[in-house]
């Protein structure tokens, strides 16, 4: 057992109030004698329970005092112990049982704060597994929002009515190959939606191209992971009478490489 598994248990408090049997109170002692940590909880508890038992003292009648002193200076001998002239019964008979009941108060207190200190510390972990769980369900809550937004996102590009859909087919290369490119004509905005397309051979990326006039133009390359699935923003293009794409060395090419078009679409 750790230190602080040692204090966290609530063994020590026992410890101090007489509560510990012999197996935890020599644990306890050779903990002590050899951990700091522990000497110092111990010496917190019992300056604890020394503090509360100044604190709930009583103080002895005054008559008790007077009494106590003349018996002390009163003269002895050697057949007259003092013990014998110790009164049993009158006016000390009751200072022995608040004392005892000041002691059986002290033990009864010491005994409840041990269980409050078992509970605060049992309600605070539950505190801390309330907190992670709830920093938990916020982080999932803040991943839905934010899928849930790019949704919308993707959404209101599919149905705004100023988008042009092109649907994209395989070729002889890419046969069964399928993709659509969303075109906002009023912001230039293109969008590529892959359907179905094989992954690229390492080294390799699809490139998206718009042909303006007969000519190519790059429009971006993109990915086929599954961190883009859904819609990819490509770059924006005026005009355009197709588009078509290809595969080409990662990270795109200024030309397009024709033997390698594996998707061709013509626009509006």
């Amino acid at each position: 057992m750790t230190a602080r598994e040692l204090i966290d248990s609530g063994l020590l408090e026992a410890y101090v109030i007489g509560q510990s049997d012999a197996q935890e109170s020599a644990l306890v002692e050779r903990m002590r004698a050899s951990d700091a940590a522990v000497r110092e909880e111990l010496e917190r508890i019992e300056e604890g329970l020394e503090a509360f038992a100044k604190k709930s003292a009583i103080a002895p009648p005054p008559a008790a005092r007077a009494n106590v002193m003349e018996r002390i200076s009163a003269p002895r001998t050697a057949h007259a112990p003092i013990v014998r002239e110790l009164p049993t019964g009158g006016a000390s008979a009751p200072w022995r049982w608040l004392a005892a009941a000041s002691v059986v108060a002290l033990l009864l207190s010491a005994a409840g704060n041990f269980m409050l200190l078992r509970e605060l510390r049992h309600t605070r972990t539950e505190l801390a597994q309330l907190e992670s769980a709830h920093e938990v369900l916020a982080q999932v809550l803040n991943v839905q929002r934010t899928s849930f937004q790019h949704s919308q996102d993707q959404l209101a590009v599919v149905m705004d009515p100023r988008t042009d859909l092109v649907a994209l087919n395989g070729t002889a290369n890419a046969t069964g190959a399928k993709a659509r490119v969303y075109w906002d004509h009023s912001a230039n905005r293109v969008f590529m939606d892959v359907l179905n397309l094989p992954e690229p051979p390492a080294g390799k990326q699809y490139q998206l191209w718009a042909l303006v006039d007969g000519t190519p133009v790059d429009a971006g390359v993109f990915d086929l992971s599954a961190d883009a699935d859904g819609l990819q923003r490509m770059k924006d293009i005026p005009r355009a009478q197709a588009f078509a794409v290809t595969l080409e060395n990662a990270g795109g090419s200024p030309t397009p490489d024709l033997q390698a078009l594996v998707l061709m679409g013509q626009a509006g």
